[in-house]
């Protein structure tokens, strides 16, 4: 591994040695308090809960009793207020973990020895005590200041760091590391999007720029009800046209030096020769495609499960077109509501062709109408109209992706055509199941999140061939284990173990089957030789399968190969730039450019995913490991609190035992920096 930082040990001494425990204080979400031998020291009474918060709060500072008590407990007369804090007070003497200071008219906390979320983590200043909001009309309103000012704080603090490291022309990757705090604090704030996207631009990765735009733009309309600022919108078009010029030499020069495939001429290759590809990538010099939700014309909202089969049918049968880039299905559902014309939505997703359609059903009859249009020109290619009866739905999924597929390539292999047909569950229950099991599995909800067991086991017991289902419900049992949900690891790891097995003989032209397996067999067994030959499966079949892509690059970071590790998750991420499990993607990029030395980048992905699911774990651990590995050891304290309140059980004997990165020497640095970071080393 490159760039790693070597910690040198010394015989009874360390130069910076690991902090003791200490009692911790969580203020942002649900209040907790947590005393150093992990146990819970949070009074049971609201109130008395709500005193110690506004005690913290001040800092130190002495009180006078009565403003407590009028705060509190405004709706009590003067003496019953008192005599409530007076109980209150002795509830948190009790116990020896509250240093409290107090005399007849006066109290005051002394904080100095805790460690306090909301002092030292630049996160979700509005969920500042959300839990103790409604203790009383005076109290709620002290409550809204104090979030207000916390917010101003962070946001102060955290654009004087973006705005040093802009005037000393810092690196880009720190720039965008400082830009994604910001952010993370506070998401419409459009300087600061406007930094990162400069930041991407000079690392040339400007498909993540734009995509960053496209984020933001969705950010500010569903909060605000407004669009970005002219000067953020001019910049998104510069970028925009750069992007397309350079693109454009790029594939004049690719042209000039390779004679196009026989199969398909240039003109189909690239329709209209003068006009650029969308991105600089050397991907999207390919053709490349998105297929959105198709309009429900029926007024029936039973019948969005029809088109998402539909629309899954097509993507399918895309994918599996050699040197076809095919988004994926979920990232494309983010255009939806969206009242884009194509050009703009192929910009969005970076790709030169939109499929896009209405399906409407009437008694026992559907029609299909779709069309294919040039993003670039905005130009209609190609259109059809489909009308058949519903009991030959099965049938009509698979006719309408041949009759695409072979609209785009007619000299595609007749062995590739007659993989078009994608096997379905018996009955479409079972196909209902397994969708509302894939909405539940990207909720950050724990509760939700087990819901989709459940749900996945219904759909196999009506289909138990259902390759996909079972694939699927293989995943969902690495991912209870990943984030520190389950109750017992090694029955998760042998039914996950199980049910990817099952997916593979059920039907081998499954990539995720032959995903899964992989990614099983490298979380859970550490058998990396097997892993990476179950991805190369997936991909010979599948070569867009994104999720292939994704745990390649996680087994890639794992055994140390760092550099293969970030090609792999920038090809993943390109695939499904927008997923609604998009935090497993930046995860896997913060453990890909970790692995590989490059610590910044791994921040600001880390960041990124804990702003896309506050309960990965995978990006805490991947955060603390960054900063400490890169000479930041007080900053990964904050992250390594939160991990520790996420996952209480995490230590770091635990992470050597169970981590795939601890079959070899990388796991050894990982295990020394989380002991750094203040992780316990043993439960």
């Amino acid at each position: 591994m490159n760039n790693v930082t070597k910690f040198r040990r010394k015989t009874g001494t360390r130069s910076d040695p690991v902090p003791k425990r200490e009692v911790r204080v969580h203020l942002l979400g649900r209040m907790r308090a947590i005393g150093p031998a992990g146990e819970n020291i949070l009074p049971r009474a609201k109130k008395t809960q709500a005193v110690l918060a506004y005690l913290i709060l001040m800092r130190g500072e002495g009180l006078l009793r009565n403003r407590i008590a009028g705060i509190i407990w405004d709706r009590s007369g003067e003496a019953q207020a008192r005599e409530s804090l007076r109980h209150a007070l002795n509830e948190l003497n009790r116990t020896s973990f509250w240093r409290l200071e107090k005399d007849h008219d006066t109290v005051r906390l002394d904080v100095s020895g805790y460690w306090i979320d909301a002092f030292e983590v630049p996160e979700q200043p509005d969920m500042l005590l959300e839990g103790l909001y409604g203790t009383s009309p005076a109290f709620d309103q002290w409550l809204i200041a104090e979030r207000s000012r916390l917010e101003q704080f962070w946001q102060t603090r955290l654009e004087r760091e973006l705005d040093e490291l802009t005037t000393q022309g810092a690196a880009p990757e720190l720039r965008a590391a400082a830009a994604r705090k910001l952010l993370n604090v506070l998401p419409s704030h459009e300087p600061a999007v406007r930094s990162l996207m400069t930041a991407f631009v000079d690392l040339e990765e400007h498909g993540q720029a734009i995509r960053e735009y496209e984020r933001f733009r969705r950010v500010v309309s569903t909060s605000l009800g407004v669009p970005p600022s002219e000067k953020t919108a001019a910049l998104y078009e510069a970028i925009r046209l750069a992007s397309r010029a350079r693109a454009a030499r790029t594939a004049h020069s690719a042209r000039q030096n390779a004679s196009p495939p026989k199969e398909l001429p240039p003109a189909q290759l690239y329709p209209g020769d003068t006009e650029a590809p969308l991105t600089q990538t050397a991907s999207y010099l390919q053709p490349s495609i998105a297929v959105l939700p198709l309009r429900n014309l029926s007024g029936e909202s039973t019948n969005d499960y029809v088109s998402e089969g539909l629309v899954e049918d097509l993507v399918e049968a895309l994918a599996r077109i050699p040197d076809l880039f095919v988004v994926s299905r979920l990232s494309a559902a983010s255009f939806r509501t969206s009242e884009r014309a194509p050009e703009g939505v192929g910009e969005a997703l970076g790709v030169r062709y939109v499929l896009s359609g209405s399906i409407r059903i009437a008694l026992d009859k559907l029609r299909l109408v779709v069309e294919l249009t040039d993003a670039v020109t905005g130009a209609v290619m190609w259109i059809s109209r489909i009308d058949e009866r519903i009991s030959d739905l099965l049938e009509i999924q698979s006719s309408l992706a041949e009759k695409i597929v072979r609209s785009l390539a007619p000299h595609v292999r007749s062995a590739e055509l007659k993989r078009v047909r994608v096997k379905h569950p018996e009955h479409q229950g079972a196909y209902d199941l397994f969708l509302r099991a894939q909405e539940n599995m990207h909720n950050p909800s724990r509760t939700v999140f087990e819901s989709a067991e459940r749900l996945l086991e219904e759909a196999i017991a009506r289909e138990p061939h259902y390759a996909a289902a079972l694939a699927w419900l293989a995943h969902w049992h690495v991912m209870r284990a990943g984030q520190g949900w389950s109750p017992d690891e090694a029955h998760d790891a042998a039914q996950a173990a199980q049910y990817a097995t099952r997916a593979v003989e059920c039907d081998p032209t499954e990539p995720m089957a032959f995903a899964v397996r992989g990614h099983v067999s490298a979380y859970f067994h550490k058998d990396f030789e097997l892993a990476l030959a179950c991805f190369e499966k997936a991909l010979q079949v599948n070569p867009n399968a994104s999720r292939a892509w994704l745990w390649s690059a996680y087994t890639h970071a794992w055994i140390g190969n760092g550099s293969q590790a970030v090609r792999n998750i920038v090809r993943a991420m390109a695939l499904s730039p927008y997923d609604p499990l998009v935090c497993a993607y930046s995860g896997g990029a913060s453990l890909a450019y970790l692995a590989n030395g490059q610590y910044a980048r791994a921040i600001e992905f880390a960041m990124r995913c804990m702003r896309e699911n506050r309960s990965y774990t995978t990006a805490y651990k991947a955060l603390v490991l960054a900063l400490v590995l890169s000479g930041r050891e007080t900053e990964a304290r904050g992250p390594a609190n939160q991990l520790r309140l996420l996952e209480p059980t995490f230590t770091v004997q635990q992470f050597r035992r169970r981590s795939p990165a601890c079959t070899g020497t990388l796991g050894e640095h990982y295990c020394e920096a989380f002991e750094r970071a203040g992780i316990p080393a043993r439960g």
